[in-house]
């Protein structure tokens, strides 16, 4: 299963800088896979086979990526039917196809590990760009997705404005740092024109979401001049890190 992880989904990851007066970085690589888990399978199953037989893997191999499992809290539709999305981040596409080469030579025993905890369809390809700071590192982190499409008039660009604006003024509320990036969506992946994406620490994302839910946050990006350029759904899942590189 997880050649197809490996060699079905693209995600680019352009990141689009911590903050204003950062420079652009480079665009990486990664890849989302969609799937249900099998009869009597946890989420917990997935995260102990990636953080162990997986990671051992990535380690032998001297693979140069990073490794996360997304575990489905509450999804709208038509988003909702999976269980857990895999995602795998590399910084190249060359490291995407040297991860590529060793499952397909090596990855075989490791294969029929995954298949027998869950089953998952084709992938999709999206653009990943970074809106923000960088997440914080923690095992456990919720994470929640704005799907959303734009309003007439409005750019991807407007859109990374206003997430960077968004998460200014997240980090300044909370006096802490959550991560904000942007899913653009690219091969076989229609229907939105970006997700922004959030995450942190559960503490962090405790403060975080309560200020969205008292009006906080919204008042003062209004007051700031910012207006949000899409309409959008919101998504909440568990992110499980399960190899870091």
């Amino acid at each position: 299963m997880y050649r197809t992880i490996v060699s079905s989904l693209a995600i680019s990851l352009s990141a689009s800088g911590f903050a204003a007066h950062h420079e652009e970085p480079p665009p990486m690589v990664a890849e989302v896979y969609e799937c249900s888990l099998n009869d009597g399978v946890t989420a917990g199953d997935v995260v102990a086979l990636g953080s162990g037989d997986f990671a051992s893997f990535v380690g032998k191999y001297d693979l140069d990526m990073t490794t996360f499992l997304w575990e489905a809290v509450a999804v709208s539709p038509p988003y909702d039917e999976p269980d857990v999305r895999w995602v795998n981040y590399f910084p190249t596409w060359g490291d995407y196809f040297a991860a590529d080469a060793a499952w397909l030579e090596y990855g075989g025993r490791i294969d029929v590990k995954i298949n027998k905890l869950m089953t998952c369809g084709r992938p999709t390809m999206s653009s990943f760009h970074q809106a923000g700071e960088d997440a914080p590192d923690a095992p456990v982190k919720p994470l929640y997705i704005r799907v959303c499409e734009l309003k007439s008039g409005n750019t991807i660009a407007n859109a990374l404005a206003y997430r960077n604006a968004v998460n200014r003024t997240q980090n300044e509320q909370i006096g802490s740092t959550v991560g904000s990036y942007m899913f653009t969506p690219g091969f076989g992946n229609a229907g939105f024109d970006y997700g922004a994406m959030v995450t942190g620490t559960p503490e962090d994302m405790a403060k975080l979401m309560d200020h969205s839910r008292d009006g906080s946050t919204g008042k003062l990006l209004t007051a700031a001049g910012y207006t949000e350029p899409a309409s959008c759904t919101v998504d909440l899942h568990r992110s499980h890190m399960m190899v870091s590189e």
